[in-house]
Parts: C-alpha cells; structure tokens; sequence
C-alpha cells in the first residue's frame, strides 16, 4: 500500500511538470509579435522640383526646293549625310535654261543698240519724245527679262542653307519638278532645341525676366545623366486646345548619346533657393485628421534598438506641392513620422522600425 502511495505521488510529480513547462512554452508561443512600420525622419531642405515632358528638336530647321520648275539631272547627297554652308545639293537640267537666256540677251542687245541710237537722233530732232520714251521703255522691259533669265538659271542650282544633315530627300533623280515641291529637310544639329509646354496653372506664378529655376533634360534608360538646358523663348499665346504655353531651351549635344531630332525628353526644374530651406515636408498620405484636426503618427525610438511606442503628434500644415505636405507646426527635425498602416496603430502602441528608404 505504502508502495502504491508512493508511485501515485511520482505520477501526479511528473505531470504537474509537464503542465508547468507545457504553460511556459504556451505563453512564449502566445507572445505578441510588434507590428512593423515604415517611417520617414523629418529633415530640411526639401527642393522645389517640377518635371515636364519635353521633344527634342535641331536648332535650325529649313525645308528646301527649287525656286523654278524643271527635271532634276543630278542629287549631289544623301539622306543622313553631313553638308555645309553653300554647297551644291542638287542641281535641274539647265538647258531650257539656257536657251531662255540666250534668247533675251539677244532682245537686250537689240532694245539696246536701238535706245543708243535713238539718243543721239533725239538730240538732232529726227524723232519725237515719245519714240524715244518708246525704245527706253523696250530696252528696260528687256533688261528685266535678262535679269529674270540669269535669275532662274541660278535657282536651277541648290544649296545648303547652313551647316548641317540632310534629315529627309523628297524627290529622287530625273523626276520632274515643280516649284512649289520641297526637295529636301535640312537640319542644324550643332545643338539642340527643346520644347516642353507649361499649363496656366504653374505660367501664372512665373515672374518675367527672372531666372530661379536650374532646368536639365534626361533620357530615359540612362535617368541618371543630367543634360544643362539653356533659356530660349516663351510663348505667350496659349495652345488653343491644350491651354499650355510653349517653352523653348537649347541644349547642347552630348557626347555619350546619340541624340536626334523627334526623340522625347524628360525637363526638369529645379527652384534656385540661395538661402537655407526652414520648411518641413512629409507625404500628404501621412497626414490624418479628425474631430481634434490634423495630426501624424510618430514613433518614439527606444535607444539602440528598432522598437519604439507610437505617440499622436497634433501639426498645423500649409501648402501642397510636389514635396509632399509642408508642417508649419507641430514636428522637429528628427521626427520618425509613420508613412503606412496607419490605420492599425494608435497612441502607446509598441512597434518595430523598418529600415527607411533613401
């Protein structure tokens, strides 16, 4: 019986233990798991930027053609290819040309040798004033067909109007020709122009004659490269359909890319700001408000750790921009301002910081 007892008292021993450390592992299982937040520490110096999509274009751009009608006998260049100033591109069949000229030069000479005579008749009084008038009258008529003839032998001749790449030929060899037909786009692409075009909304707040804005063009595929851009002109007429005013600046050509007419771009402006910026800026996602007005969550950080206990931060704001939201009041710099989930936390709750991303 003593026996019995005994072995009894062992058992109920043994499985009070297992109780005992059962709990103990429960209660370590049943442990609460600090809920992650993503934060954004409060800084100053915010920039003011602005982006625009922009097309890029040649500095200079002419569509060419002959100035009289006729069949092309020779293109001298190709589409793509480099010409300069002056030089010969194409060139009309000139011998109808020629023929034209021929024929009143010779009238000149004839309108001419009679209007020589007849100044030395009109001082002897063998012919009247109006005949003379007359002849005078026929041999300036003769001139301006000969100036006119020597004129249009020139225009069978093409040239280059500046410097630089034949973008497109229209026309190909030995086709007829009218006057009215472009022969061929040139483009100047010493450097560029690019266009980009701002709505009423921003054009109003910009001051006349005053440049405080730093502007850079990027490429996409390579966002990290920043091209100057150069003030050229504004429009002040409004697009009619759009409302947008067009803004032009010159670039200078790159020499890590191709660039080329027709490609778009992407403009940036950045407000020159000499002094320091005092304003602080967060998501305007992060601001919440209710019956109290508008506050933020923050996070008081426990030191040398990533846990922290949320804390309901009362803030007066001001304006919206592409910076976020700016708080006139209400947050330090330094402050860890909860940027999601906000939702699921409130004031004392104790929580894990994630790693903020720059």
């Amino acid at each position: 019986m003593k026996l019995l007892i005994q072995v009894c008292f062992l058992l109920s021993f043994i499985l009070l233990s297992a109780c005992n450390k059962g709990s103990q592992t429960l209660e370590v299982q049943l442990e609460p798991k600090l809920k992650p937040v993503r934060t954004i520490t409060v800084s100053l110096g915010a920039q003011s930027i602005k982006s625009f999509p922009g097309v890029v274009d040649a500095i200079q751009n002419a569509e060419i053609g002959f100035r009289v009608s006729g069949v092309l006998k020779k293109v001298n260049v190709k589409e793509g290819e480099h010409v300069n100033k002056g030089q010969i591109i194409a060139e009309l069949d000139q011998t109808d040309f020629k023929i034209s000229l021929n024929a009143t030069q010779s009238e000149f000479d004839r309108t001419s040798a009679d209007f020589n005579r007849a100044k030395k008749l009109i001082k002897k009084g063998a012919i009247s004033q109006s005949d003379f008038e007359k002849l005078k009258a026929q041999k300036n008529t003769a001139k301006s067909q000969l100036d006119s003839a020597k004129q249009n032998l020139k225009y069978t001749v093409l040239k280059s109007p500046f410097d630089g790449v034949v973008a497109k030929a229209y026309l190909s060899n030995f086709e007829k020709v009218s006057s009215s037909e472009k022969f061929a786009a040139i483009q100047d692409i010493s450097a560029f122009e690019v266009s980009i075009d701002i709505p009423e909304s921003i054009m109003i707040k910009l001051k006349r004659h005053e440049n405080n804005h730093e502007m850079y063009a990027t490429f996409d595929g390579i966002d990290e490269r920043k091209y100057p851009l150069s003030f050229k002109e504004i429009s002040t007429r409004a697009d009619e359909q759009t409302q947008t005013y067009r803004v032009k600046f010159v670039m200078q050509p790159p020499a890590s890319i191709n660039v080329l007419p027709g490609m778009s771009t992407n403009v940036f402006a950045i407000e020159k700001n000499n002094a320091v910026n005092h304003d602080v800026y967060v998501p305007s996602h992060s601001v919440l408000e209710d019956s109290s007005g508008r506050f933020v969550y923050t996070v008081n950080q426990t030191p040398n750790t990533m846990e922290g206990h949320v804390d309901r931060r009362s803030i007066v704001v001001g304006q919206l921009n592409e910076n976020g939201i700016q708080v006139v009041q209400g947050l330090n710099v330094g402050d860890r301002v909860i940027t999601a989930g906000m939702s699921k936390v409130s004031k004392g709750l104790k929580v894990s910081l994630m790693d903020e991303v720059k």
